[in-house]
């Protein structure tokens, strides 16, 4: 059997222990050592506002002791949302239809919006990048804009969500919403993986431009990631971007430095041993040359 769940108590007392702190020492005018004593042994049931001054006064973050509280580990949700946030962004075969059989796994077990919703992204990315079909895909994740067009603002998972599926909307209309998203996503410059997300967004509407046949509008937003990736020093997104880099190149008739930046993300996929990411580039890149009647 694992460890026992720690109450809150429980959790900002041990924290408070490993540090070597007394209860003395972290009083505040809010926070009395016997309010403090209480909490430590689970005979008050302390508000947000208490929890998080006791946190600020242990030098923790909430989030830090709401880990430590969990024996350091998550809960199958939150381990769902955590690998759909870190999937490389590659559609095909394993890495997202493994996700898609654990998610059908936890969805029969118990009925949960988010994971249903990111399930439905997942499956709608697949039936896109295998087929072509954008229409096909919009059906399969409408239902999640439907709910989103109503809302006022939008929080992280939503723009988590909307990231992924800024193909729901029509062309004429895909740049100035996903510049929407972009100025949503400033309200959470500071957390940590905004920067991912942003840079999610930007390849995710460089390769639907692509697919709308707007390669000369796809550029800005293929640099824009390679840079977004170098700052967040993600070097298989980053080759993953000059790759993109490459599509546009060809298609713009620049064969000569197109096939050398191919060239150099093939190298470094074999290098670091991503048959994934090497096989998925492979075959775009035959695709896409067909498709420019270059082979």
């Amino acid at each position: 059997m694992g460890k026992k769940i720690k109450t809150i108590g429980e959790a900002l007392r041990d924290i408070r222990k490993i540090k070597g702190m007394t209860q003395n020492e972290i009083v505040t005018k809010k926070l009395t050592r016997s309010s403090i004593a209480k909490i430590e042994t689970n005979k008050v049931n302390p508000s947000y506002t208490t929890i998080t001054t006791f946190a600020n006064q242990l030098g923790v973050s909430l989030e830090e002791v709401l880990y430590f509280q969990n024996n350091y580990s998550v809960s199958k949700k939150e381990r769902l949302i955590y690998e759909f946030r870190n999937l490389r962004i590659s559609s095909y075969e394993n890495p997202i239809n493994d996700l898609i059989r654990e998610m059908n796994v936890y969805l029969n077990e118990q009925y949960d919006i988010q994971i249903a919703e990111l399930k439905a992204v997942l499956e709608a990315s697949v039936i896109f990048t295998s087929t072509d079909d954008i229409n096909q895909s919009r059906e399969k994740v409408n239902f999640i804009w439907e709910r989103l067009e109503r809302q006022d603002e939008w929080f992280y998972f939503d723009i988590l969500l909307l990231s992924n599926i800024i193909y729901v909307f029509e062309n004429d209309i895909l740049i100035d919403i996903s510049k929407k998203i972009m100025k949503e996503m400033e309200k959470f410059t500071f957390t940590v993986s905004s920067r991912r997300l942003k840079m999610s967004l930007v390849l995710n509407l460089g390769l639907f431009l692509k697919f709308a046949n707007k390669m000369d509008l796809a550029i800005e937003f293929i640099e824009t990631g390679i840079d977004l990736a170098k700052q967040n020093e993600d070097l298989v997104i980053e080759y993953l971007a000059y790759y993109r880099k490459a599509e546009y190149l060809l298609y713009r008739g620049n064969y000569e430095e197109a096939n050398k930046i191919y060239n150099k993300s093939v190298e470094f996929y074999k290098f670091i041993e991503n048959e994934i990411m090497l096989n998925d580039i492979t075959k775009d890149w035959l695709n896409y040359r067909m498709k420019l009647e270059l082979d």
